[in-house]
């Protein structure tokens, strides 16, 4: 088992600080109720933003999974490494960083931002191999 920890990245600095703001303003400016449940409403996208940002982990499993943990609040989401059809880095927008791509079998595609995606892709291809080979 190898547990990648997520990158966080300058669009998630830029969303916490945005989120944080826009709660401190409305619960500043409480001139009507509206105001204070906005407020306590972007406190909890905030607090759900930064658990996402700080405890996202991706996990490969023993048992040829990707186990994507999406925070401590967060859903886990199991990808069978059998049922990926391709893996490859992309850049973010203004190659700001990169992130990895990976295409299922059935269409359908999930993009993870690993600390390290250089050492996280090669790992996954690693398993990837080892299991097209034992089948």
């Amino acid at each position: 088992m190898r547990t990648f920890q997520h990158k966080v990245t300058i669009n998630d600095m830029g969303a916490i600080t945005i989120f944080g703001l826009g709660a401190f303003f409305c619960l500043w400016n409480r001139t009507n109720s509206l105001m204070v449940i906005l407020g306590c409403l972007l406190i909890i996208v905030t607090i759900r933003a930064v658990d996402r940002a700080i405890h996202t982990s991706y996990v490969l499993t023993d048992d040829s999974a990707l186990q994507i943990k999406t925070g401590r609040i967060g859903l886990t989401k199991h990808i069978l490494l059998s049922e990926v059809k391709s893996v490859e880095k992309r850049p973010f927008a203004f190659h700001l960083g990169h992130y990895a791509l990976i295409e299922m079998m059935n269409g359908s595609v999930v993009s993870v931002q690993p600390d390290n995606v250089d050492s996280f892709l090669s790992a996954l291809k690693k398993r990837i191999e080892k299991k097209d080979n034992e089948v």
